[in-house]
């Protein structure tokens, strides 16, 4: 039972859904996951938090990665929620904790698409333990050990997934799974990396077209 010594904190919040570190909180003390239990099997939570997009445009206005205009944006949807959050209802009848892992400032991203890999460094908001969203990216090729290159390859193939996308934070030097999902952004967030590997971890510099590598992948099946 939480606080009888049986687990740990903190403990890392999670719903399903959502992305951008959407829906995704640090749990400090066992009173604070005692109210996210009774919330989840009870009321349940909306899938868009007002608050939490607020601050998160916010987050993003002081880094220079949007304009005013976009937290001005923030402010009026407060009174509102979105159509998607009515349309998809609330999400209820489920908890999911993760154990934290400390002393990272980053994590890791490994996109496997049919045999090819390519790989995204996202850096911690500032005063933050989330990486996902916060748009500080860095693609320098060393950022990434072949060990971890290696193991998503292994766990897309395990799966038999055919779009993985792997999140990795590091417990001293070894990778740890935090996420695992079929989708990521398009556009700039993959068109920056500087090429990607194949099955056997032999890399190709220069541009690619992931989207296009799911079609030819759906075309060959």
């Amino acid at each position: 039972m939480i606080g009888s010594g049986a687990t740990e904190f903190p403990k890392v919040f999670k719903l399903r859904t959502g992305s951008g570190s959407a829906h995704v909180k640090l749990v400090k003390k066992p009173n604070d996951a005692k109210r996210l239990i009774n919330q989840a099997f009870g009321i349940g939570f909306s899938q868009y938090d007002k608050f939490a997009n607020l601050r998160e445009r916010w987050t993003k206005y002081k880094i220079g990665k949007v304009n005013f205009k976009e937290v001005l944006k923030g402010i009026v949807r407060l009174g509102y929620t979105t159509n998607f959050a009515k349309v998809a209802g609330r999400e209820r009848g489920y908890i999911y904790f993760q154990d934290f892992i400390p002393d990272n400032n980053f994590d890791n991203r490994v996109i496997v698409i049919d045999g090819k890999a390519c790989a995204i460094k996202r850096k911690n908001r500032e005063n933050d333990f989330r990486a996902s969203g916060s748009g500080i990216l860095s693609y320098d090729k060393e950022n990434f050990s072949e060990k971890m290159i290696k193991q998503s390859f292994k766990i897309a193939e395990a799966i038999n997934s055919k779009s993985l996308a792997i999140d990795y934070v590091f417990k001293g030097r070894e990778p740890m799974i935090v996420e695992l999902s079929y989708g990521f952004p398009s556009g700039s967030f993959v068109d920056d990396c500087p090429g990607y590997w194949d099955r056997e971890l032999n890399w190709h510099p220069g541009p690619f077209d992931a989207q296009g590598w799911m079609v030819e992948s759906l075309l060959d099946s």
